[in-house]
């Protein structure tokens, strides 16, 4: 299994810290940023290809990458964005080598080791029923800035709604998703590379997905408070 790690994005939120250092690479765990412990924990876990798409401050990581011990650096690609490229766009270009699943994180959600080993081995389950889209939820108090994700009994999701106007509680995405590759092929070329990832894919697939409960998400990237909250917290 191939992994696609989501780390292009300029990080607005945390403004001032992300004008002169990506969100990626913000220290977080023993001073050492998210994007490591995302590369450190995929490698144990045994994943083959780890994919990172860039663009902001795209030099940085780079460099940072190349820091890396040369067992790592040969798991990783790194796929360097001249514009801000919509989701749909990288999977398209990447589709070739992505392989069937392909595991998407979003790097800056900080999920715990073992919920993330936990998330794997429930999609064996997803897998086997033929789920296009295995996706890791979290019940919330508040959605805000989030996705509403609604379930049957069955846990399949029949309906996906990015940042929707009314703040409320209940499901909410969280940051890991597995996808079979006949997602990506769905689409025709033109249509895929205009698509966003959660504003447009994933609700295309309602009744075709799962979602899976995990715990402990943290979505770093939501604001400075949050951000020095889980700086504090997570050692």
């Amino acid at each position: 299994m191939n992994v696609l790690l989501l780390s292009a994005s300029k990080g607005t939120r945390l403004a001032p810290l992300t004008l002169k250092t990506p969100k990626c690479l913000l220290p977080l765990i023993n001073d050492k940023p998210i994007l490591k412990y995302w590369i450190d924990t995929l490698t144990e876990i045994g994943i083959e290809t780890i994919f990172i798409n860039i663009y902001w401050l795209k030099d940085k990581i780079a460099q940072y990458i190349d820091t890396l011990d040369k067992n790592i650096k040969k798991k990783i690609y790194l796929y360097q964005e001249d514009y801000l490229e919509p989701v749909g766009e990288v999977l398209s270009k990447l589709r070739p080598d992505l392989g069937n699943p392909i595991l998407i994180i979003n790097s800056d959600t900080y999920i715990k080791k073992e919920e993330v080993k936990k998330f794997i081995w429930m999609t064996k389950d997803c897998t086997y029923r033929q789920f296009l889209i295995c996706l890791a939820i979290e019940k919330r108090e508040s959605i805000k800035d989030k996705s509403l994700v609604t379930l049957n009994k069955e846990r399949i999701i029949t309906d996906f709604i990015e940042k929707p106007d009314n703040d409320q509680a209940g499901y909410s995405y969280a940051g890991i998703m597995l996808m079979d590759s006949s997602v990506i092929s769905s689409y025709e070329t033109e249509e895929l590379i205009k698509k966003e990832l959660t504003k447009d894919i994933v609700p295309d697939f309602k009744n075709r997905m799962i979602g899976l409960e995990i715990k402990g998400a943290i979505d770093i990237g939501d604001s400075l408070e949050t951000y020095y909250q889980a700086y504090e917290k997570i050692k």
